[in-house]
């Protein structure tokens, strides 16, 4: 449903007006959670978190079409996310704090309580 849509969100202008809006409230919201987190420290020095918003906003969408289709996996997904998550928190050491090999997703994911 998503992508069709979209499809006819390119060509309808009423659509397009609903479907797409030009404020992006989600990357917004992102952008937000990013910058609050800039300013207690918790991140990897010198983001923007507008473009770290979209990236991540999009990444998802585009990845999540690729679960639709069968060509990755949840499990593969959540990787590359957390992949993602990672560098832009890396001031955090709660969510830098890792156990090789250790959690559901294989090597590299968080360990318990640590997000």
């Amino acid at each position: 449903m998503f992508a069709a849509y979209y499809a006819r969100s390119l060509t309808d202008p009423a659509l397009a007006a609903v479907f797409l809006p030009a404020e992006q409230p989600l990357e917004r919201l992102v952008a937000d959670l990013i910058e609050a987190a800039q300013s207690a420290g918790r991140t990897a020095p010198g983001l923007d978190a507008w473009r770290e918003a979209d990236l991540l906003v999009s990444g998802a969408v585009g990845l999540g079409g690729d679960v639709l289709h069968g060509r990755r996996t949840l499990a593969d997904v959540r990787r590359t996310l957390d992949y993602h998550l990672d560098k832009i928190f890396a001031g955090d050491p709660a969510r830098t704090a890792r156990v090789p090999g250790e959690g559901p997703g294989g090597p590299g994911q968080r360990v318990a309580g640590s997000g």
